[in-house]
């Protein structure tokens, strides 16, 4: 560990010394007998930058206190705690975290907020660790968390690492494991995880490639991160901050890895409980004009298939990206072309440029009451029935549902799921995975039932609960009309392929 090395050396010994500094001008003779692959101390200073905005105490303390008590502290020399322009007030609760952890916290403030990624850039310009490490306010690290999450950094200071992310949850605070996956986005810009590949899921728990980082839990050189310019300064607010950074990173010579070995439980707010990132509705627009700044910048021509499933963005005014440009320019970054290539062997399987044409499409209207539809509503945990929009095959998008090419019926980028074969089972809402299993779905357009499952023993059919403004699901009846869905429109021609090549259907 770079410790000096002393011993009872014999006479004979000490000659041997002797000489191989008269020959070297060092001791050879020692040299000999340290492993060459010896570990060291590293010598560098970390500092973790935590932002928040409006930030609940109890959250922020159980964070901090995670990180004191579960990181070495020899390994951790300064927590910066970035204040973006909170308005509630805590009592003297900055003083409370000054006398809980005192010499440890940095605490810095904004008069307005600024947003995410301006907060953390002045986190990050305050910083006197070689590496920072950027994490959310409302997480808990567990033990041995941080060593394995700098080790690649050693190897390269070009490297940025992830820990795995576990989830907290919002109702009780259980702790649940998460899975390694590797991060992308959709060409709807939604942020996407995809299973391991074979080679990485045999070589766990190594490090593997993480396409695009989730944006909240990063280590990374700090020389590194500003020679990357830090974050775009035009990003306002919040979002799409993680894809600017991660293809930076990728396509201007570094590497992104998620580490296994690295875990950090996050918590993730109930999914109808809508973030007001700012008091007006200036964060939609914001994001907007994050994600066009981005395309303009680091898509090249496939910037085109995201404004094809996004055209809204292409009347968004981005400001100058002449900086941003040059940047790339002056890094010699490559081309997204290149990005594609190299870490996105089944990306365009699953999200193909060209997307086969669909099943099914348009609202699902229930023929037991046909005055309601599926709705995805403001809740993003299970769908509801409401009245119906007065267009059918083009509703509002909230009731647009379409039976995919993937075999899964979704509404935006979220799939209905089945997750029990129960009686009365819930549907449930979650991102699209496009992998069918629990998100598989067909329709009989003679029966008009909407069926979960490929084997047909496990088969259950989306069935209306009226009474409640509900879905669950149940064993398919092809006399219950509570069973019976009418698509807005279906393709017929289409439908008759439906199940060719799908296995499993014994």
């Amino acid at each position: 560990m770079g410790r000096p090395a002393r011993g009872n050396w014999t006479r004979a010994q000490l000659l041997a010394i002797e000489r191989s500094e008269r020959e070297t001008g060092y001791n050879a003779w020692l040299s000999e007998r340290i492993s060459p692959e010896r570990s060291l101390h590293d010598m560098r200073h970390r500092s973790v930058i935590i932002t928040q905005y409006n930030e609940q105490p109890s959250l922020l303390l159980r964070t901090l206190s995670s990180l004191r008590n579960r990181t070495p502290s020899k390994l951790l020399r300064e927590i910066i705690l970035v204040d973006d322009g909170s308005d509630r007030e805590y009592g003297n609760f900055t003083g409370t975290l000054q006398d809980n952890f005192r010499d440890l916290l940095v605490q810095l403030s904004h008069q307005k907020q600024l947003g995410l990624m301006q907060a953390r850039l002045t986190g990050a310009r305050k910083a006197q660790g070689e590496v920072l490490v950027f994490l959310d306010a409302h997480v808990e690290v567990t033990r041995g968390w941080l060593p394995p999450l700098l080790a690649p950094l050693l190897e390269s200071n070009k490297t940025c690492t992830t820990p795995v992310v576990d989830t907290i949850d919002y109702e009780n605070f259980a702790y649940r494991r998460g899975k390694p996956s590797r991060g992308f986005f959709n060409w709807d810009f939604n942020y996407v995880q995809l299973p391991l590949l074979k080679e990485e899921l045999l070589a766990m728990p190594a490090p593997h490639d993480n396409p695009i980082m989730n944006g909240g839990l990063f280590a990374i050189d700090r020389r590194w991160f500003f020679e990357l310019g830090g974050y775009d300064e035009g990003l306002r607010i919040w979002g799409a901050e993680q894809f600017e950074l991660s293809l930076k990173i990728w396509l201007c010579g570094g590497r992104i890895l998620e580490v296994p070995c690295s875990r950090v439980g996050h918590l993730y707010r109930n999914g109808s409980f809508q973030v007001q990132y700012t008091k007006s509705d200036s964060g939609s627009k914001a994001l907007a004009r994050n994600y066009r700044r981005v395309a303009e910048v680091w898509l090249d021509e496939y910037k085109d298939k995201l404004y094809a499933n996004l055209p809204h963005l292409t009347h968004i005014k981005v400001g100058s990206l002449t900086k941003q440009k040059a940047l790339r320019q002056r890094l010699q970054c490559k081309p997204f072309q290149w990005f594609l290539d190299h870490l996105a062997i089944d990306f365009l399987e699953v999200y193909p440029l060209e997307e086969p044409v669909d099943y099914a499409f348009g609202a699902l209207q229930s023929l037991a009451a046909s005055h309601l539809c599926l709705e995805r509503s403001e809740s993003t945990t299970h769908p509801q029935l409401l009245p119906c929009d007065e267009d059918l095959v083009y509703p509002k998008l909230q009731q647009k549902w379409t039976l995919s090419h993937f075999r899964d019926l979704h509404s935006s980028s979220h799939c209905l799921e089945l997750q029990k074969r129960e009686s009365q089972a819930e549907i449930w809402l979650w991102q699209c995975h496009h992998h069918a299993g629990n998100q598989f779905w067909s329709y009989d357009s003679n029966s008009k039932q909407l069926i979960n499952g490929q084997k047909k023993s496990e088969q259950r059919c989306l069935e209306a609960v009226i009474e409640d403004r509900k879905v669950v699901a149940n064993i398919c009846d092809s006399k219950n009309q509570r069973q019976q869905w009418k698509f807005g429109y279906v393709d017929e021609v289409r439908l008759e392929d439906f199940w060719k090549n799908v296995p499993d259907q014994m």
